[in-house]
Parts: structure tokens; C-alpha cells; sequence
């Protein structure tokens, strides 16, 4: 006959104490009854109670709730057709006095996994950024144990080490682990864990670098910041900047006026003066300013106070690309893009990440703005930390992307863009009806949080 060990407690309950006679005892229990199996056999070992006075025990066993004929002593030896019953240890003590207490141990569930104690979690360090599983022996030794975390109610994907690295959606919320013991010829034991309320992070941020676009004799972009990228797209071997769009870029289109705004102006009238790669005059001239190779970003808080265009077809937007991306062509590099403001949906904001799964698609979100975003100036901002990006407008947080896979690529250094397109795949073809379009930026700012963020100059 193959041989199988036992059991785990189905349901760990205090022993009752039961007075065995009529008369009142002095006597008390001082621990109860308890039983376990033995790491090999099919044996199960009692341990019995403490009691305050000296007593003579006797013992006798009950499967399935009815007592065993026969079984006296502190240990039980099972047969395989036993698996699955419930087994529990009974103390009966008697006293000098004549007064006998009764002791009942835990239960235990025969040809189960045996896991002695409670499972439980708490925080990995001080930080409060991790936690951690602790659990009795195991029974047999062999056994193996898998981890399942949840949010609540619900199961956190990829979630299944023995320790949990909290994001930041997990902010004021539940959560718990369940495990899994496994081991050749016994069932398979499941326990919970009790449930920890993660406390809201509170961010302190700190600016460490900004542009505040003041005027200079010339009243253009610092040069120490920004580089102009001038072309249809085709001198940096992206012909159309890879979404088809219709301008041509060149830095005279913008200007920093004397209030400490920089304007970029689109426009049909001298765009003809350049050829463009769909093969006839360019339609449109605007610009575009980028921080490659001049000054880095890598975490932090990224903000810009905006003003959108106006029109179908037009398409302002501000936005970060992998530093990398030289050597790493997109999306591998990574595309964060704080807004996106197309003024054929003009009460419309795009937040998204573009990544090696994402790709073209992206992962972010949007929302909705009543009044649009072209009549006046918005704050649009994104918190970047190293396992997740919040998107907000004006101070409101509107959406979040964990990093949970690898289409996360960005936890290296970015470099900044301003730019004003027109045309193209997404924002879709210009009305004929417009002949021009501005979009204005009265700052950036960069921040730490809690003093993540980093600034990178060349």
C-alpha cells in the first residue's frame, strides 16, 4: 500500500474547556491540547494540555466527530481510507478533588498539506514599499508553496513571490496574499492571510530645473536648452515624423514674447519655399524644439502651462523621447507623452505611453475639458516614478500606468519636446478653412518627488 502523511488544519480553533462533572473545580487549563502530524508516516502526534494542578488525563480521538475505538494514546496512526476526515484530540483530566476539565484540540484534516500556524503578511522595512509572507513548517517537508496577491477582492496579475512591491495604485486599499501547498499524494492546501490597509503616499516635490521662456534680446529659445529639429521629417530619417504629417520645421515660426511666453505658429504662407517628401511645395511651416543632447530628465515631476491651437488637422503637443534613441530606434526607446492637443477635439486631452508592445497604440488615457483647451492656459503634468506615471490636468490626476511588463521602458534618460504638427494620421487631415494655428507655452518645470528626479545636462 503507498504510503501518504497527513493533514493540515482545516480549522485552527482554541481547545474548549469542558468541565467533566458536577461539582465546581479550582483547577483550570493552562494551555490546550493540540495536534500536528509528523513530518513522514501517516501519524498524527498529541500534544496535551497544561494544566494549574496536577491531574491524570486520558485521551481518546474523534474521526469525523465520533470516537475512535481503541485510540487512547498521545499519537494516531490513520489508514489511507481515512483520508479527507476531520480529526480531533479530546483531554479529559481528573483531579485530586474528584473534578475533571475536558480539553479539546484543533482539527485537523486528514491526507492534507499541514501548515502549522496562521499565514500572515506585513511590511518588508520601514519604508513601507514591500511586503512580506510568513509561515509555519510545512508538513511534509517537501511540500512546495505557490503566492496569489489581491487587491481586495481581486487577484493582482504576475503577483506571486513571497514578497509584494507595493504601487501606487495600491494607495488605501486592502490587500492580502493566498497560498498554495502542494506535495505528491496529499490535497492541496489553500490559507489567506490577513488583510493590510496600505496607507496614502504623501509626495513632497521639489523644482530642480526649469524654463520660464523669458525674453532675450533675441526673443527665441535659449540655445544652452533647446535645438531646433528643422525638416520634414526626412533629414532625421523619419520622412513625415512617421505620422504622415504636412509641415515643414523651422525655428523662425517661433517667438518669446515679452510677457515670458513661447509662441510656435503654424502656417500656409511661405511654406512653399520648402519641398517636402510627399513630393510637391510644403503645405505648412511651424516649429519644433527638442533638449536632445543638451539636457536630460529621468524621473520627477513634468509640468508645462499650455495653450492649444485651434482647427481641424492641427496637433500641439508636449513630450519626452528616450535619450537612447540613436541606438534603440521607437518604440524600444520609449515616447512619454505628457498632452496632446489636437484642435479637431478640442476639449479633449491625450496622456500616453508608447512602448515596445504598445507601440503605436499606446497605453495612457484622456479627459474631458468643458470649456477646451485653446482660450486659455492649462497646467498639464505627469508624476514619473520608477513603477508607475500619473497623468494630470490642472492639479487632478486623470490616469496611471503601472509598470507590470516590459513594454515599460522608461527607467532611463529622457529628453524634452515642443512642437507644433500639422496633419497626419491622428489628428487627421487639415480643414481647408484654416490658414493658420498658434500654440503657447508659458513655462516648464521639473520637480523631484520625495526626492526622485533627476536632471542630466550635457
Amino acid at each position: 500500500m503507498r504510503r501518504a502523511s497527513v493533514a493540515l488544519i482545516a480549522a485552527l480553533a482554541m481547545s474548549t474547556l469542558i468541565p467533566s462533572s458536577g461539582s465546581a473545580t479550582s483547577s483550570s487549563m493552562v494551555t490546550a491540547p493540540s495536534i500536528a502530524p509528523i513530518a513522514k508516516g501517516m501519524t498524527v502526534l498529541a500534544t496535551p494540555a497544561r494544566w494549574s494542578s496536577t491531574a491524570k488525563s486520558t485521551y481518546k480521538w474523534l474521526l469525523s466527530g465520533k470516537a475512535i475505538s481503541g485510540a487512547t494514546k498521545t499519537t494516531y496512526v490513520f489508514t489511507t481510507k481515512q483520508r479527507s476526515k476531520s480529526l480531533q484530540f479530546i483531554e479529559t483530566a481528573t483531579f485530586p478533588d474528584g473534578t475533571s476539565l475536558q480539553g479539546k484540540s484543533n482539527i485537523v484534516t486528514l491526507g492534507q498539506v499541514f501548515v502549522a500556524g496562521e499565514l500572515t503578511i506585513d511590511f518588508k522595512d520601514d519604508q513601507h514599499k514591500a511586503l512580506k509572507v510568513s509561515s509555519g513548517a510545512m508538513v511534509p517537508t517537501s511540500a512546495k508553496v505557490t503566492y496569489q496577491w489581491f487587491n481586495g477582492i481581486f487577484d493582482i496579475p504576475g503577483a506571486h513571490s513571497a514578497t509584494y512591491i507595493l504601487t501606487s495604485s495600491d494607495a488605501e486599499t486592502e490587500i492580502s496574499v493566498q497560498a498554495s501547498y502542494t506535495a505528491k499524494g496529499f490535497t492541496t492546501l489553500k490559507k489567506n492571510s490577513n488583510s493590510i490597509l496600505i496607507p496614502k503616499t504623501v509626495y513632497n516635490y521639489s523644482l530642480i530645473w526649469s524654463d520660464e521662456f523669458n525674453a532675450s534680446a533675441t526673443n527665441t529659445v535659449d540655445p544652452k536648452i533647446w535645438v531646433p529639429q528643422n525638416s520634414d521629417g526626412t533629414a532625421f530619417d523619419n520622412q513625415g515624423w512617421g505620422n504622415g504629417e504636412r509641415q515643414w520645421y523651422t525655428e523662425t515660426q517661433s517667438q518669446i514674447d515679452s510677457s515670458g511666453v513661447l509662441t510656435i505658429n503654424a502656417a500656409r504662407s511661405g511654406a512653399n519655399v520648402f519641398s517636402c517628401y510627399y513630393g510637391t511645395p510644403c503645405e505648412w511651416i511651424s516649429s519644433k524644439f527638442v533638449t536632445k543632447g543638451q539636457v536630460g530628465f529621468k524621473y520627477g515631476r513634468i509640468e508645462s502651462s499650455i495653450k492649444g491651437p485651434v482647427g481641424q488637422g492641427t496637433w500641439a503637443a508636449f513630450w519626452l523621447l528616450g535619450a537612447d534613441i540613436d541606438k534603440h530606434w521607437w518604440p524600444v526607446c520609449g515616447e512619454i507623452d505628457v498632452t496632446e492637443l489636437m484642435g479637431g477635439r478640442p476639449t479633449t486631452n491625450y496622456g500616453t505611453l508608447h512602448g515596445i508592445r504598445s507601440g503605436g497604440l499606446g497605453r495612457g488615457g484622456t479627459v474631458e475639458m468643458p470649456n477646451g483647451f485653446s482660450s486659455e492656459f492649462h497646467t498639464y503634468a505627469i508624476d514619473w516614478l520608477p513603477d508607475h506615471i500619473t497623468w494630470y490636468l490642472d492639479g487632478v490626476a486623470y490616469k496611471t500606468v503601472e509598470k507590470t511588463d516590459d513594454d515599460w521602458v522608461f527607467d532611463h534618460e529622457f529628453y524634452l519636446i515642443v512642437n507644433l504638427a500639422m496633419g497626419g494620421n491622428f489628428p487627421g487631415a487639415v480643414d481647408s478653412s484654416v490658414t493658420s494655428a498658434t500654440t503657447a507655452f508659458d513655462y516648464i518645470r521639473v520637480y523631484s518627488i520625495n526626492g526622485v528626479g533627476e536632471v542630466i545636462k550635457h
